[in-house]
């Protein structure tokens, strides 16, 4: 920190460990070869003294894809697809619990050509 504010430059670390990692502002979580998560860190001041607060923030590519934090994919038992809502604040991510599958055909049990 002290090099990135006083020479005003980047510095990057690159680290497994996240001991090493919270003692910095801002880490970059990379998954499949590609950026997935971005940790910011502040300090602020509470009733308790100086705390840091840590918020996680899934990251966007330009085509509008996230990848879900691997423990949320585990808990939630998601695989292959997933439904989404659009609410008026949020997007809702549910598990795919049953319905049809692409090798099943349509949903009306039609073959699907005319």
């Amino acid at each position: 920190r002290t090099a990135n504010r006083e020479l005003e430059v980047t510095v990057v670390v690159v680290t497994h460990d996240p001991l090493v990692s919270e003692q910095v502002d801002r880490t970059v979580g990379i998954r499949d070869g590609r950026v997935s998560t971005e940790v910011l860190r502040r300090t602020e001041l509470t009733e308790r003294g100086h705390e840091v607060v840590a918020e996680e923030y899934a990251v966007l590519d330009r085509a509008g894809r996230m990848q879900l934090p691997r423990d949320f994919v585990t808990t939630l038992e998601l695989e292959r697809r997933v439904r989404l809502a659009l609410e008026p604040d949020h997007i809702g991510v549910w598990p795919d619990r049953g319905g049809p599958t692409a090798v099943d055909g349509p949903a009306d049990g039609q073959s699907g050509t005319p």
